[in-house]
């Protein structure tokens, strides 16, 4: 038996629990449980530290492998570096015997010296005030003086709000970070950037001190109208030096750089008076000012003494070219060279630099004469006249000559330059560019291309929900409708309908490409986000087509692309400079010449003479060097009259006129001539008078517009751009032949289509029916034209147009409608011709369609075999007994339908 068999008898002795012993075993028990789970915790715990460590060198060797391929720590020390001497800026321009080929003699303009006066842009650190350093260190970085480049505690907080975000964000940089982000330029916000900024800024407070690194802070920093760096701001803002500035005044200055538009004291000062407060709060709190001085700013009146962009204080007004000069040398010392915009401004200044210009002096002082006489230019009725600018460009070379920014005394510098910097719509001007000469390219058009000078589509308004009132979709300017015009016609009087017909066969894509990227027309907007979700953009007919641009271009880039047609087709990046050399005369900046070839050269004579005609008898026919000089050009007037162009070319120059008012509103039809072309003649035979007189007086012939190798001439018919046929002779307008220029390759080959001869009742001068007589009966050439409009609009070549007419179609019996009326349903229109009340060319003749149809002829009688003896009487007796029908009482006259009166 077994342990469990031997049970006390249920009346015998129980027996008795060891509970010590119990206690002890469960204890044994508990420990061992305990322990187990401990050795458990701990194993699970190092396994955790030692996938830890490991994952950690997985993550500093990877950080360290990214760090070394993708991080740049390095701080490239010459990027701080600043002018610390006073030389003045020299400007020259090169006295060229062979501007092509280089060969000159370089020349200063001593009134165009440039040099920093007492507002030198760069100012030392001693030079500034403590309190508008300590401004600057309370708001932006309030660890600066103690930390080694990096505020671990704002960086990690920084990021902690970026991965999972808790409030407003705000920004983790130190200054050093700041001045490291100014000097590279850097503003995207990735990772990689801001690691690469706390490598650097951490690498700069090895390399430079405190002070060293506020100076440079302190003189990079943007703090709104265009004023980089505490003097220029101290300047514009208050008119004094920085080191006289108040307590207040420094605040002010430290307060923009948060925000620059919102808490600039000019744009915003409600705004920048409560950032402001709270600066001074901060300079208290932190114990850089006293009670006193605090109380004594606090919530005062900040009073502005403000002076424009302090660069304007320079000790002379410089020319409307070396402004731009400045403009152009600055820019390139921050793309080429890395600087600063407040670093690249201090060494013009103060550099003693020796800049090599472009400009030809005899060139800049006529447009200035011209510019500052009122009588240039006609008067308007507004009280304030508009303005305008002009461009003369080189066309061989692409130098740019002179410029002029606006009319009148120039009155400071750097001002609104109207010919670089204000974009505005180019109207037809930009046609010959952006149109016919990609379409010549792109082998689309030739010299005699015809396309049909009416409405492409029809619009409707909005309201116009029944579509009763169609607008038709461009309208020419004056408004009229040619009918089936030639290119060379198209660009002389600048028909924009034909214009919207050749963009939708070059599709704007191509244009856009052809402008902005061959032609060096970057104003042109690909694609541009605005305010309501509104997308902006010049990729589409009306900006291509018609100069309805999105916000313009400039003087300056329309006239230097105008520059391929006088240059065989070559264009060149115009230049102002062409080297910047240093107070020791070493080359820092070198201009290259940027050429290539843009349209063929047979191409470009070909644009040439047709651009030849606008001037001649076209749209700036009042031009008159044209009688001494060969000239070519095109105008370009902008929606509602707001904006006038005219680029004309020489032999020698181009040249590039616009006209409006500064702010853009309409100039009015109330002016007594083009005020564009006659800007331009006034110019251009000044500068031409050298030639002429030359020429007159034995000496250098005058250039003229030589035609390339490759081009020819040929006739063809003015209707069809083919080659004419006897068709073509007989069009009742005479004849229609004239003669062009092309290419072997695009000469007309097929013979004109479009004429067909009809025959015409010259008695009734109608297109003929078959009762007119014999006699009356002529063949003209009228134009095989299929048209159709929902409204009923006047088209030149409308009465000379026939179309085939099936049988049975109505005619009609009016005078007013041609002979195919019957074709149109009710609400659609032909198009109608002019006629003084007198009836149109191609009517019906329903004079002879309404007569009675002529009787028949009697059949002849079979012949009568003579050899047959028939028993029937003779009949070789002529028959005198025929009756004629009665048709006395037929109607012959015809139905028309509704369309004819409709057409009316």
């Amino acid at each position: 038996m077994n342990n469990y068999s031997k049970r006390p008898a249920p009346n015998g002795p129980k027996n008795k629990i060891d509970w010590s012993k119990e206690v002890a075993g469960s204890g044994r028990l508990a420990g061992k449980v305990i322990g187990k789970f401990f050795s458990y915790l701990l194993n699970i715990l190092l396994t955790i530290m030692l996938v830890c460590f490991i994952a950690g060198i997985i993550v500093v060797t990877v950080f360290a492998v990214y760090v070394k391929n993708y991080i740049d720590p390095e701080v490239d020390l010459s990027l701080f570096s600043v002018s610390n001497s006073s030389q003045t800026t020299r400007v020259y321009y090169m006295d060229y015997t062979d501007r092509e080929n280089r060969v000159g003699e370089m020349v200063e303009l001593e009134d165009e010296r440039i040099f920093g006066s007492e507002n030198s842009i760069w100012v030392k650190y001693p030079d500034i005030p403590k309190n508008l350093v300590n401004a600057f260190v309370c708001i932006e970085d309030k660890r600066f003086w103690s930390h080694h480049g990096v505020d671990w505690l704002r960086t990690g907080f920084s990021a902690f709000n970026y991965i999972i975000p808790i409030k407003k964000a705000q920004g983790g940089s130190t200054i050093t970070q700041q001045t490291i982000k100014n000097i590279y330029h850097e503003d995207d916000y990735t990772p990689q950037r801001k690691i690469q900024e706390i490598l650097r800024a951490l690498n700069l407070e090895k390399r430079l001190d405190k002070t060293q690194i506020l100076e440079q802070y302190l003189n990079n920093i943007y703090l709104s109208q265009n004023c980089y760096g505490v003097q220029a701001a101290a300047y514009t803002y208050f008119n004094k030096d920085v080191s006289d500035l108040t307590l207040i005044e420094c605040a002010a200055i430290a307060s923009i750089t948060n925000a620059p538009t919102k808490y600039d004291p000019v744009l915003n000062p409600e705004k920048q008076a409560e950032r402001r407060n709270s600066i001074l709060d901060l300079m208290l709190e932190q114990g850089y000012i006293t009670k006193e001085e605090y109380d004594g700013a606090y919530g005062k009146e900040l009073k502005l003494d403000y002076h424009g962009r302090a660069q304007q204080q320079t000790a002379s007004t410089k020319s409307w070219y070396t402004d731009q000069v400045i403009v152009e040398v600055v820019a390139a010392l921050q793309d080429k060279l890395g600087y600063t915009a407040a670093n690249a401004w201090n060494y013009l200044y103060t550099g003693g630099l020796s800049i090599i210009t472009l400009q030809d002096p005899e060139v800049q002082s006529v447009l200035e004469e011209v510019y500052l006489d009122e009588n240039s230019f006609p008067k308007t009725n507004s009280d304030k006249q508009p303005q305008s600018s002009a461009v003369v460009v080189d066309p061989a070379t692409g130098d740019v000559l002179g410029i002029v920014g606006a009319r009148g005394e120039k009155t400071g510098d750097l001002l609104q330059n109207h010919a670089t910097k204000s974009t505005r719509s180019p109207g037809s001007s930009i046609k010959p560019l952006s149109v016919y000469a990609p379409a010549l390219e792109y082998g689309l058009i030739t010299y005699g291309s015809v396309f049909d000078d009416t409405p492409v589509w029809f619009n409707y308004a909005e309201d116009d929900t029944a579509k009763t009132n169609p607008i038709a979709y461009p309208r020419n300017l004056p408004e009229r409708y040619r009918g089936l015009t030639t290119v060379n016609v198209a660009v002389e009087h600048s028909i924009n309908t034909i214009a919207v017909r050749i963009m939708k066969e070059l599709t704007p894509e191509r244009s856009f490409d052809f402008v902005k990227n061959k032609l060096g027309m970057h104003s042109f907007i690909e694609s541009e986000e605005i305010a309501g979700g509104k997308t902006l953009t010049d990729k589409d007919i009306a900006p291509l087509a018609l100069g309805a641009m999105s916000k313009g271009l400039t003087n300056l880039e329309i006239t230097a692309a105008y520059q391929i047609f006088p240059n065989g087709g070559v264009y060149n990046k115009p230049r102002t400079w062409l080297q910047v050399l240093d107070a020791d005369g070493k080359v820092v900046l070198d201009n290259t010449a940027d050429s290539h070839v843009v349209i063929s050269e047979q191409n470009a004579s070909i644009m040439t003479k047709m651009l030849k005609k606008v001037v001649d008898t076209g749209t700036a026919k009042s031009c008159t060097l044209k009688n001494s000089v060969n000239v070519a050009g095109k105008t370009g007037t902008t929606s509602s009259d707001v904006d006038r162009y005219f680029i004309g070319y020489t032999p020698y120059y181009v040249c590039g006129i616009w006209f409006g008012y500064e702010t853009p509103k309409s100039i009015g039809t109330n002016i007594a001539w083009n005020p564009t072309v006659h800007a331009w003649d006034l110019i251009m035979t000044k500068l031409h008078e050298k030639y002429i007189n030359g020429a007159t007086n034995g000496g250098t012939p005058l250039k003229t517009f030589t035609t390339a190798d490759g081009v020819i001439t040929a006739k063809y018919c003015k209707d069809s751009g083919k080659l004419a046929t006897a068709a073509c002779l007989a069009d009742p307008r005479g004849n229609r032949i004239e003669e062009g220029y092309f290419t072997a390759a695009t000469a007309p080959t097929e013979y004109c289509d479009c004429h067909v001869l009809v025959n015409y009742d010259k008695v009734t001068k109608a297109v003929a029916c078959d009762k007119c007589p014999e006699a009356n009966i002529i063949q003209v050439g009228l134009l095989k034209v299929d048209r159709e409009f929902p409204a009923n609009i006047k088209v030149e070549d409308a009465q000379y147009t026939w179309r085939e007419v099936p049988e049975g179609t109505p005619m009609p019996d009016r005078d007013d409608v041609p002979f195919y009326i019957g074709l149109y349903p009710s609400g659609k229109y032909p198009g109608y011709s002019a006629t003084d009340g007198k009836p149109v060319y191609n009517r019906y003749c329903h004079e002879h369609a309404s007569l009675p149809d002529p009787e028949p002829e009697p059949e002849p009688e079979p012949p009568v075999d003579d050899t047959t003896d028939t028993g029937e009487p003779d009949t070789d007796a002529p028959v005198t007994d025929v009756t004629e029908p009665d048709t006395s009482g037929e109607d012959t006259s015809t139905d028309t339908e509704s369309a004819a009166d409709d057409a009316a």
